[in-house]
């Protein structure tokens, strides 16, 4: 009788919202019945949400003027999963509060408590505090709750291949509709992903993630279907990079394979580190020649790859990079403005358009924060948090990387697949000087769960307790 009441009222209510044209009802059967499976079965709920990724689509694609601009359905999913790791945490104490000891679980909380803080404190209180639950419950489903999933050995490589799964579609969508405007069209391939991506340097971002640990799959496969699969896989990805068009994924997957190769050659992080230290001084002191040099560049963006590549040095005419350094200018001039706590949580959007001088405009700058952000991690965290901001963000990368490096000195059978996971998040710990995107799904549950994996991998290698 109760199921039949229940459903008399659904119907009556779509009824009611689809002759007033809101479709989004039709979605609540899908929402009860992942209700059910989150409390069902955590892991399998788990994989879906990584599967989904890809695939999630913005709610402005769905309804006109959304009040939330949310991903559907991964956001939605990642808000349950939120409700379900507090309830864990207290009321059934079933999780391991060892995972919460970890040198970086202490830096992420660390940095939500900043964050709550700069929300607060900032000059947007409801867009900062919105920006805040966002990063609270994508913390919590792709770093929390994968710190307990990933103790079980094979979820790590069910999880990356759950992405995976949902990421081919996604790049052969792209590459059939440019196939449609021009393989070699550039400006096509800045829209050929939507809705599933916003923009190429995304979507490119998401594949440097993946082609490492895809290598790794093709490697430790054993002869046969699998190893066919992965390397289908692996082709279809680098197709992806290759026609995304993106420049900054090309540069950050290439320094990650560098690393990883350096990784392999048994290279000394000894001769490694001090190395690049005194590489980025060289670069500090000949900075006045370099700029000279560069503005001798006048290469655009092109649908040529090599000039497409070569642009990346054309600070004097290419209209992508000199955007973006205006942007960065923006953003040290607002955190220099108010060093401690910045401006709030997803504020500079909004506020950077006063602090642009007329000489650093471009023809794409604008005044109304529709067309991105601070374009780097660092000096985003920078102007929104302040300096104790970007220093939390800063620990966060090296104790992740250092994470890395233990379980790959310790690790014996799962080295490969640590060397792996560290070349995919070093690749965006340098693409993320160029573009920010933790604020989105896609980016964000790779960032997130590869940190998690190399957490536990070294826990493992280190012979930590509460591993299964």
């Amino acid at each position: 009788m109760l199921a039949l009441v229940a459903g008399f009222l659904f119907l009556s209510a779509s009824f009611f919202f689809l002759a007033s044209g809101n479709y989004l009802i039709l979605l609540l059967p899908v929402f009860l019945l992942l209700i059910v499976i989150a409390f069902l079965s955590i892991d399998k709920f788990f994989l879906i949400l990584l599967f989904a990724v890809p695939l999630s689509v913005q709610l402005r694609f769905l309804v006109n003027d959304p009040p939330a601009n949310l991903y559907l359905p991964t956001e939605i999913m990642a808000f349950i999963i939120l409700i379900i790791m507090i309830y864990k945490l207290v009321g059934s104490r079933e999780y391991d509060r060892k995972l919460l000891t970890r040198h970086v679980s202490i830096i992420v909380f660390i940095m939500l408590f900043w964050m709550l803080v700069t929300s607060l404190t900032g000059e947007l209180t409801g867009v900062s505090l919105k920006y805040f639950v966002a990063r609270l419950w994508f913390v919590s489903a792709f770093y929390f709750l994968a710190l307990e999933l990933f103790r079980k050995r094979g979820f790590i490589k069910r999880a990356v291949l759950a992405y995976m799964a949902g990421m081919v579609p996604v790049v052969i969508y792209n590459i059939v509709n440019l196939y449609r405007s021009g393989l070699f069209n550039q400006r096509a391939a800045h829209s050929s992903m939507n809705p599933f991506f916003n923009d190429h340097t995304s979507f490119g971002a998401a594949l440097a993630f993946l082609i490492p640990v895809c290598i790794w799959f093709v490697y430790k496969a054993s002869p046969g279907i699998k190893r066919i699969i992965y390397l289908m896989m692996l082709l279809i990805f680098i197709a992806g990079i290759v026609f995304s068009y993106s420049r900054a994924a090309w540069i950050s997957l290439f320094a990650g394979l560098f690393f990883g190769v350096l990784m392999l050659l048994k290279i000394s992080w000894r001769i490694t580190i001090p190395s690049a230290i005194l590489t980025f001084f060289i670069i500090v002191m000949l900075w006045p020649s370099v700029v000279i040099k560069l503005n001798d560049i006048n290469q655009r963006s092109s649908g040529n790859m090599a000039e497409h590549l070569r642009s990346v040095a054309n600070i004097s005419s290419d209209d992508s990079n000199m955007e973006r350094i205006n942007r960065w200018k923006c953003a040290l001039k607002m955190g220099a403005e108010r060093p401690l706590t910045g401006w709030g949580g997803g504020s500079y959007q909004f506020l950077y358009a006063p602090y642009q001088l007329s000489h650093d405009r471009t023809p794409i700058s604008t005044n109304f924060g529709s067309r991105g952000n601070a374009h780097s991690e660092y000096l985003g965290a920078f102007a929104e948090t302040g300096i104790p901001g970007a220093v939390i963000f800063i620990l966060l990368v090296v104790f992740a990387i250092a994470a890395g490096l233990r379980a790959w000195d310790k690790n014996t059978d799962q080295r490969y697949l640590v060397l792996a996971l560290l070349c995919g998040l070093l690749s965006y710990f340098i693409h993320g000087a160029l573009n920010n995107f933790l604020d989105t799904d896609k980016i964000a549950a790779l960032f997130w769960m590869y940190i998690a994996a190399l957490v536990v991998l070294k826990d493992r290698a280190t012979n930590k307790p509460s591993l299964q």
